[in-house]
């Protein structure tokens, strides 16, 4: 057979070394879960105390996240994050599905929790991981915080003039009504194109017994693990990750930028105008916050 006859066809492997071989791969993702679950928490172990006393490290790092950024944009939901002074990650290392955050504030204006908490718990029917370390078929399969169960917690607002879900509710585009707060189990119907309108109060992550937008995702994989580096905007879902100078700009687009320069030389502009015009929360929001 010459090269030109020859065609690369999948070979044959036998059905019990193709099983072998999954469990294996999937026993690694088990065992290297359980090393980063030891290893963020040896970190936050670390940075947790010291930061404690900065003044807005934890509101800062949770805005450096595009995910959260983007679901929390009203001034009062970042006023009442201002003084949020810790989050704390309870997760067992072992069976590293269930988790909890707790969200730790100091005396404010909005309410009177000292610390607000948000739990993943297995479904009825999930066993539990073995206490001796093994690994069971439902550790290999388990691959998705959408795989847990959202619980809730009222909050204690003092008034309801800060009671900040019920001044943002959340709102689908094209429908004239908001979710029902007085029904903590109410499930937002999120489908796999995302969701577009209004997202409401950040404070919605708490009080829904729901986490359609992944935020207990974002802040228990991407933000604990790595707080240091988005206070600092270079978390791997930071907006100052992504942004690099194009030094290559072609001569087409350096005249286009002259232009626009040009243009815009004599207008004025009023900060405090703009600021008071950022658009509310009316937009598509998937699973990664894009």
């Amino acid at each position: 057979m010459s090269a030109q006859d020859f065609e690369l066809d999948p070979p044959d492997i036998p059905e019990s070394l193709a099983k072998e071989l999954t469990d294996e791969e999937r026993n690694k993702n088990v065992r290297m879960s359980r090393f980063y679950v030891k290893e963020t928490k040896t970190y936050l172990e670390h940075l947790r105390p010291r930061v404690k006393k900065v003044e807005r490290f934890w509101t800062t790092a949770l805005l450096n996240h595009t995910q959260i950024a983007a679901a929390a944009t009203s001034k009062e939901d970042r006023h009442a994050l201002s003084f949020l002074e810790d989050i704390e990650l309870v997760q067992d290392e072992n069976d590293f599905r269930p988790f909890e955050l707790k969200f730790h504030f100091k005396e404010n204006p909005y309410f009177t929790n000292t610390v607000l908490s948000k739990t993943y718990s297995l479904p009825k029917g999930i066993v539990p991981a073995p206490k001796d370390g093994g690994i069971t078929d439902e550790l290999r399969k388990f691959t998705d915080i959408e795989e847990l169960m959202a619980g809730s917690i009222k909050i204690d607002w003092k008034s309801d003039e800060v009671n900040l879900p019920k001044k943002q509710p959340r709102l689908a585009q094209g429908h004239d009504h908001d979710h029902d707060h007085s029904d903590p189990d109410h499930v937002h119907d999120d489908d796999d194109e995302g969701f577009e309108g209004d997202l409401g109060s950040f404070f919605l992550f708490f009080e829904l017994a729901e986490d359609p937008f992944q935020i207990g995702d974002a802040v228990k994989s991407d933000i604990l693990p790595d707080a240091y580096a988005y206070f600092e905007d270079r978390g791997e879902n930071s907006p100052g990750s992504g942004f690099e100078m194009d030094s290559d700009l072609d001569e087409d687009d350096d005249d286009e930028l002259d232009e626009e320069s040009d243009e815009d030389e004599n207008a004025e502009i009023d900060l405090e105008d703009e600021e008071d015009d950022v658009p509310k929360k009316k937009r598509k929001l998937g699973k990664n916050g894009k």
